[in-house]
């Protein structure tokens, strides 16, 4: 959805006094960072939350580039539409820079990405978790901090993209 889009519903809601949206859930992470453009700021600056989904990328974000072994690679839709079509050097080299700091810091590569998505104002992000060791995991991400040095470096690579169907 376009942040013009948005704040015509949030104008509708007000002229009929309805309640207006008090958060937006959007696609955002370190290899999809379009919503960075227009909806992030203006739900910062209207004091909307943002509750990003899919903050590892479907997966990609929490193991080494080349790890396409999994159940999900092989019957995911959305991430063959979210990641895997769209799939560039430039996201092969932030998942390595990922996995570089992961091992620097002594933490996972799922904790790195977790919390680059925290370290950004008004970010609450939706999980996928599948047990209670990445439940654990997840939790333990709110006290890995990066460095404003860190974040630079893990965004640095990024080239904006196309929006895919699920993010218009």
């Amino acid at each position: 959805m376009a942040a013009w889009e948005f704040q015509t519903l949030q104008n509708i809601a007000e002229r009929n006094g309805w309640h207006k949206f008090i958060s937006m859930q959007n696609y955002h992470n370190l290899l999809a960072r379009e919503e960075e453009r227009e909806m992030i700021p203006y739900c910062v600056d209207s004091g909307v939350g943002l509750i990003p989904w899919s903050p590892m990328a479907r997966g990609v974000l929490a193991r080494p580039w080349n790890s396409r072994s999994t159940t999900r690679e092989s019957t995911d839709a959305a991430l063959k539409l979210l990641v895997r079509s769209r799939e560039s050097e430039a996201d092969k080299a932030i998942v390595d820079r990922v996995e570089e700091l992961a091992k620097k810091k002594g933490v996972s590569m799922a904790q790195v990405s977790i919390a680059w998505s925290l370290s950004h104002t008004n970010e609450n992000p939706i999980l996928g978790l599948n047990s209670k060791e990445r439940i654990d995991e997840a939790v333990a991400s709110i006290k890995v901090k990066l460095t404003d040095e860190e974040i630079k470096y893990l965004e640095e690579p990024y080239i904006p993209k196309a929006l895919s169907a699920l993010e218009r």
